[in-house]
């Protein structure tokens, strides 16, 4: 494997609705607005030619609803990855060693593991700290090529992007 570095896109799933009683978390379907947010960040990636390689994205409802919004001009491969529903620091570390090598990977998960990995990687300095990673909005980072032992501080945040953002930028 080269010494090259490699990009990696944390993604929280857009905003969810919560109008259905009775549906289990994992069911839960993205609002009208979550869904608008999901499409507009899509086209700021296509935009800014930052549509990623390789999507790993939670079986929940509302993270795979957003990948088809991200996705719907977007050649990128797309794995359900079950572990990535509800997903800690350990278990996303995990995710990430076992990921098929690609140079530029998003994950599609959930809160609170996507900002507790986020503020792992990402360590520098406090302007860099996230107190509040929104739904829809996306980090992008350099980290070495070797993602089997990622370390506290690895990654370079590159961007940090939030539905107020690419409403701006598109």
């Amino acid at each position: 494997m080269s010494n090259k570095l490699r990009e990696l896109m944390l993604l929280r799933h857009a905003k969810s609705d919560w109008k259905e009683d009775g549906l289990a978390d994992i069911e839960r379907p993205l609002s009208d607005k979550g869904k608008k947010n999901a499409a507009k960040l899509g086209k700021w990636l296509l935009q800014h030619n930052l549509m990623p390689d390789l999507i790993l994205v939670s079986p929940a409802v509302r993270a795979q609803q957003t990948l088809k919004r991200i996705c719907n001009e977007c050649p990128a491969t797309a794995i359900t990855v079950d572990s990535l529903y509800l997903a800690d620091i350990p278990q996303l570390k995990q995710i990430l060693a076992d990921a098929p090598f690609a140079e530029r990977v998003m994950l599609i998960g959930h809160n609170p593991g996507l900002e507790s990995l986020y503020n792992m990687l990402v360590t520098t300095t406090p302007e860099s700290h996230v107190q509040l990673f929104p739904t829809c909005a996306m980090a992008h980072l350099i980290l070495p090529s070797d993602w089997k032992n990622i370390e506290e501080g690895d990654g370079k945040l590159q961007q940090f992007v939030t539905p107020k953002d690419f409403k701006n930028r598109i």
